[in-house]
């Protein structure tokens, strides 16, 4: 009964896929499709010369996003609250992947974030130029600190000692400004106190 089941399944496998119904036939299916197939080989032997390359663009596609995301509210609640996780991503991305993606999850992240918000202003010049200190620095910290809470506490000060000013020079109002400081401080404690160690271990 076994045999004569498996003999009906190659049977109906046969006329049922084109190109198998015989050898030559297999054979012609092949040569037929070889393009397509040396695409595919291809693909397979980038994937696996260059995951790691791939996995960095995957990583830092993602944090972009979330970064992006995650300061949408902006467009209707008009009061300045630091709660985002692009700081989150611009730190993780400079420990774990370097300096230059880094800094190019948290400008871009910010850019996007800004202008879907509709928020884009000349006081957003400030906060890349907050960012590209954090980019620059944060691996530093993480090799003094080896602790990747301490390090996101300690740039999100430095980050928002570095906007502060900038803002106030540009003319923003010092409550406002005041209360994203100490929002944007208590939030990325939080966040990276609890979520950050998870996703640096993930990442490396």
């Amino acid at each position: 009964m076994d045999s004569r089941r498996k003999n009906d399944v190659a049977s109906w496998a046969h006329s049922k896929i084109p190109g198998f119904e015989n050898f030559t036939a297999f054979v012609r299916f092949l040569i037929e499709k070889r393009l397509i197939i040396l695409f595919a080989l291809a693909a397979i032997v980038l994937l696996f010369f260059f995951w790691n390359y791939l996995k960095v663009l995957v990583v830092m596609a993602m944090f972009i996003a979330i970064g992006a995301m995650s300061m949408l509210y902006n467009r209707w609640i008009k009061v300045s609250l630091g709660v985002e996780f692009i700081m989150l991503g611009l730190v993780l991305t400079s420990i774990a992947f370097g300096r230059l993606p880094g800094l190019a999850v948290g400008m871009v992240g910010l850019f996007l974030a800004e202008v879907l918000s509709e928020r884009f202003t000349y006081s957003t010049f400030v906060s890349f130029i907050g960012i590209a200190v954090v980019a620059l620095t944060a691996q530093n910290i993480f090799n003094q600190t080896n602790s990747i809470t301490a390090t996101g506490i300690i740039m999100t000060v430095i980050y928002d000692a570095v906007i502060a000013p900038g803002y106030l020079l540009l003319g923003s109002n010092a409550g406002r400004t005041a209360l994203f400081v100490v929002t944007h401080i208590i939030f990325n404690v939080w966040v990276f106190s609890f979520i950050a160690p998870i996703l640096l271990r993930i990442l490396t």
